[in-house]
């Protein structure tokens, strides 16, 4: 993975790292310093992606089937925006260790910002989220959120597909 997309990723997936705290396998401050600097633009010295095993795994399994020969950008959107709820719900029905609902990525609107966190409305309803990853994310903009925190500012186009995806889902369970 280039380094813009290992950032990337890491924006999608360290909000579900909660998880491993909660199993024990991470210490909150670890996961703290992971999230800071992120948030600063960098990349931690180790290769934390290799935690998250089913995010990469499913990564490679979409980068195939797009017949790249790497997890770019594309590929990390795919996963996590359009493709993450299933495996979010496949995952509870194994563990039952994490709130499935809020692991799920949603679009919203953001409604209000303010000293570092985010008013968002999402299918949701209307919620506070984390700015760290989107320090630039304004009144009016489109987001998805993660957890609790806004992951990136996304187009309308991008914002109506994840609806879609959504609905969609929500049908066929």
């Amino acid at each position: 993975m280039k380094i813009e997309d290992r950032k990337l990723f890491l924006k999608y997936a360290l909000p579900c790292a909660s998880t491993f705290v909660t199993r024990g396998t991470l210490t909150q401050e670890h996961l703290n310093d992971l999230i800071r600097t992120v948030s600063d633009d960098n990349l931690p010295n180790e290769n934390v992606e290799e935690m998250f095993k089913v995010a990469n795994a499913m990564c490679k399994i979409i980068a195939m089937r797009m017949n790249k020969s790497s997890i770019d950008s594309e590929v990390i959107r795919q996963y996590f925006l359009l493709e993450h709820s299933k495996v979010v719900d496949d995952r509870y029905e194994l563990m039952r260790d994490f709130n499935p609902i809020d692991c799920k990525t949603y679009a919203g609107i953001v409604t209000k910002t303010e000293n570092g966190h985010a008013i968002v409305k999402t299918s949701r309803g209307e919620r506070e989220y984390k700015t760290l990853f989107a320090k630039n994310a304004r009144e009016k903009d489109m987001v998805v959120v993660h957890f609790d925190f806004i992951v990136e500012l996304i187009t309308e186009d991008t914002f109506k597909k994840m609806q879609t995806a959504e609905l969609e889902y929500g049908k066929r369970n």
